[in-house]
C-alpha cells in the first residue's frame, strides 16, 4: 500500500506546517523562527525546506512535520498522524492497523461510548431540553457531542460487551468500575460530555448530574473519568482541540471553569475559550512523563491568558491559584471580572454584548485583587496588611523588574503608601519566607524531544517488528537484524528488544506508515540506520569506559586497567569501520 506519511508530506511542507504554529522568518533559502520546546529571544530554529526538517542550534530539537507536532501538540505519532491528514485532506480509513495496539484500542472504546450516550440523548427529551433550556443550539449539542448516560446499571457495559470489547479494557478506560467481581457503569444519570486530546480523539468524560437515583451515593455535581492510559487531569483542558486555532490566531485564550460556560463562549463566537473542568493545572509545563501538560500547550498557543471564573470568592479563589501558575510560567495574566453570584454561562445566555464587555475590560491579576483591596472601606494598616497577604505573593514570582516596579508604582497611586514603605515590607516579606516554602519561580520548559540514540531505536526496531509484507524482504531485513544483533552483542540487543516490546504494535504500525510498499527505500534505510545506531551504541560504551579509565588513572588504579585500555582501543577501531562503511 501506498504510505499516508508520504501521501501527507507531499501534500504539505513543512514550512506551511509549522507556520500554522510560529511565526516564521526567511533565513536565505530556509526560515527561521523562536523556538517552541525551550525559552529564547533570539531565534535559533532553523526550517529547510529541501530536506523538510527542521533543527534548533539552542535545544538540539529536529525531526520533520510529524515529530514536530507530535512535540509540540503533545500527542503520540498516530495523533500527530490525525492531525496532519486532516490538514492534507486525506482520509486514513484505509490505514487502519490489522491489529490494533492498546492505545488505538482505547480511544476506540471511548469514541463508541460517545456515540452510545449521543443517541440516548435523542430519545431523552428531558435531557434534550434541559440542555436547550441551558441556552444551547441544537448545532452546538451536535458539535460538542454532548450525550446523556441514563439511570441504569449496566446500559453501556452491556452495550460495549455487544460490540466486542473485552470487560478488562472497558475498565481501563475509566467507562465502569468493579465491586464484588461484577461491573457496573460508571456514569449514570448524567449529561455527558466528553474531552478530547488535542487532535480531537476522545479520552475521557465529564458528567453532569441530572436525575438522582435514591439507590446511590453518587452525589457529585460532576463525576470525571479517572485517570487512565489515555487521560491525565493535568494535560488536557475541556475544548482545547476545537479553541487551539483561536488561540493561535487571536494571541490569547480565555480560562472559564465549566463546560457551559464553555460550550456557551464558543457559541456566542469566543472560540479561544477552554474551560477546567475534569482537568487540573500544575506549576510545571511538563508532567512527570515530560508530557506537554495543559497551561503548557496553551502557553505555546500564546503567551497572553484570561481567567474568566465565577464572580464568587470560590472563583476568585480559584482565579488567583491558576494565575499564579501561569505568572510563574512567565505568562501574561488578565482576570474578567464577573458580577458577584453570576457565572460566563449565566452572563452569556442572558446578554453576549455584556459577556463581549466583561472580556475586553479583563485587567491585570494584581491590578484586580488592588481594586477590591481598596474598594474595602478599611484603615491603611488593614490595607498595608492584606497587600503583603495577597500582592506581595504575585510579586515574588514576577521575573521582570520593569514590572514589578511598575505595580509597586500603581499600588503607591491607589493606597497613599510611600513607594520607600511598599519596597521595605516587600523585603521584608521576602526575607521572611520560610525555607520549606516552595519560592514559584519561572520555570524552565524541559525538551519533549527523544535523543538520537532513542529516536534510531524506535524507528529501527519498528521495522524490526514489521519487516514488511513480502517473504524476500522479510529475509532481506531479517539478515540486516541479524548483523546487528552480532556487532553490538546479545546482550545489548535483549536490552534494547526488551525496552520496545511492550509497544512493539505501534512501532509495527508506525514502520507500515512510513514505507508501505517503499520496499528499496525501506531497506537502504535499515541499513544506513544499522550504522548510525551502532555508532551510537559503542560511542556511548568508549565514552562511559574513557571516564572509567581517566578516573583510574588519576586515582593510580592499575586493576584491569590495560584491559580497559585494550577494549576501549577495539571499541575506537569499531566505530571507525562503521564511518568508513557509511562513507563508501
Amino acid at each position: 500500500m501506498d504510505s499516508p506519511v508520504l501521501k501527507i508530506k507531499e501534500r504539505l511542507s513543512i514550512v506551511d506546517v509549522i507556520s500554522t504554529y510560529l511565526k516564521v522568518e526567511p533565513a536565505g533559502k530556509n526560515y527561521k523562527a523562536k523556538c517552541p520546546f525551550h525559552n529564547e529571544k533570539t531565534p535559533s530554529f532553523f526550517i529547510s525546506t529541501d530536506r523538510g526538517t527542521y533543527y534548533c542550534f539552542g535545544c538540539g530539537a529536529k525531526g520533520d512535520i510529524f515529530s514536530f507536532v507530535e512535540n509540540f501538540e503533545g500527542l503520540d505519532f498516530l495523533g500527530a498522524m490525525k492531525i496532519l491528514a486532516e490538514k492534507a485532506g486525506i482520509e486514513l480509513k484505509t490505514y487502519q492497523n490489522k491489529e490494533k495496539d492498546k492505545s488505538s484500542l482505547y480511544y476506540e472504546i471511548m469514541d463508541e461510548a460517545s456515540i452510545f450516550f449521543e443517541k440516548i440523548l435523542l430519545t431523552n427529551s428531558d435531557a434534550k431540553n434541559y440542555l436547550l433550556d441551558r441556552g444551547l443550539t441544537e448545532e452546538t449539542i451536535k458539535d460538542f457531542r454532548i450525550g446523556y448516560a441514563a439511570l441504569a446499571w449496566t446500559n453501556l457495559f452491556d452495550h460495549l460487551l455487544k460490540k466486542g470489547y473485552l470487560k478488562e479494557d472497558i475498565e481501563i478506560v475509566g467507562l465502569t468500575k468493579k465491586k464484588d467481581n461484577r461491573y457496573y457503569d460508571r456514569f449514570r444519570g448524567r449529561i455527558m460530555f466528553p474531552i478530547s486530546d488535542s487532535s480531537g480523539r476522545i479520552i475521557a468524560f465529564s458528567g453532569r448530574l441530572f436525575k438522582n437515583e435514591t439507590s446511590t451515593i453518587e452525589e457529585a455535581k460532576y463525576l470525571n473519568s479517572p485517570d487512565t492510559p489515555l487521560f491525565n487531569k493535568s494535560n488536557v483542558l475541556f475544548g482545547l482541540s476545537k479553541a487551539k486555532a483561536a488561540i493561535r490566531s487571536r494571541d490569547y485564550s480565555i480560562i472559564v471553569e465549566g463546560q457551559f460556560d464553555l460550550i456557551l463562549s464558543h457559541q456566542a463566537g469566543f472560540t479561544n475559550t477552554v474551560a477546567v473542568s475534569g482537568t487540573a493545572f500544575t506549576d510545571s509545563t511538563l508532567d512527570h512523563q515530560n508530557k506537554i501538560n495543559n497551561l503548557g500547550l496553551v502557553r505555546r498557543l500564546s503567551n497572553n491568558i484570561i481567567f474568566a471564573y465565577d464572580g464568587d470568592e470560590a472563583g476568585i479563589r480559584a482565579a488567583s491559584r491558576s494565575a499564579m501558575i501561569a505568572l510563574s510560567l512567565d505568562m501574561q495574566v488578565k482576570v474578567a471580572v464577573l458580577p458577584i453570584g453570576q457565572d460566563p454561562a449565566d452572563l452569556i445566555k442572558a446578554n453576549i454584548l455584556a459577556w463581549k464587555d466583561i472580556i475586553k475590560n479583563s485587567v491585570n491579576i494584581i491590578s484586580f485583587h488592588l481594586d477590591r483591596i481598596c474598594q474595602a472601606k478599611t484603615d491603611l494598616r488593614l490595607k498595608g496588611k492584606q497587600i503583603r497577604e495577597i500582592i506581595f505573593p504575585f510579586l515574588r514570582i514576577i521575573n521582570s523588574s520593569i514590572e514589578r516596579s511598575a505595580y509597586i508604582q500603581e499600588i503607591k497611586t491607589k493606597t497613599g503608601i510611600s513607594e520607600v514603605a511598599i519596597l521595605d515590607d516587600f523585603e521584608k516579606y521576602l526575607k521572611g519566607l520560610p525555607a520549606e516554602v516552595k519560592v514559584i519561580e519561572k520555570i524552565p520548559e524541559i525538551k519533549v524531544i527523544n535523543t538520537r540514540r532513542q529516536n534510531l531505536e524506535k524507528r529501527l526496531f519498528g521495522i524490526f517488528f514489521w519487516q514488511g509484507d513480502n517473504p524476500e524482504h522479510k529475509k532481506v531485513i531479517d539478515e540486516l537484524r541479524q548483523n546487528f544483533e552480532q556487532d553490538i552483542g546479545a546482550d545489548a540487543y535483549k536490552n534494547i528488544l526488551d525496552l520496545y516490546e511492550p509497544i512493539s504494535e505501534s512501532l509495527s504500525f508506525e514502520a507500515e506508515m512510513w514505507y508501505g510498499n517503499k520496499i528499496e527505500a525501506l531497506i537502504n534505510d535499515t541499513g544506513e540506520m544499522i550504522l548510525n545506531l551502532e555508532e551510537e551504541i559503542l560511542s556511548d560504551e568508549a565514552n562511559t569506559l574513557l571516564t572509567k579509565i581517566n578516573q583510574k588513572e588519576q586515582n593510580k588504579d592499575k586493576n584491569d586497567f590495560d584491559s580497559d585500555l585494550k577494549h576501549y582501543q577495539s571499541l575506537v577501531e569499531k566505530i571507525q569501520i562503521i564511518k568508513n562503511r557509511r562513507s563508501k
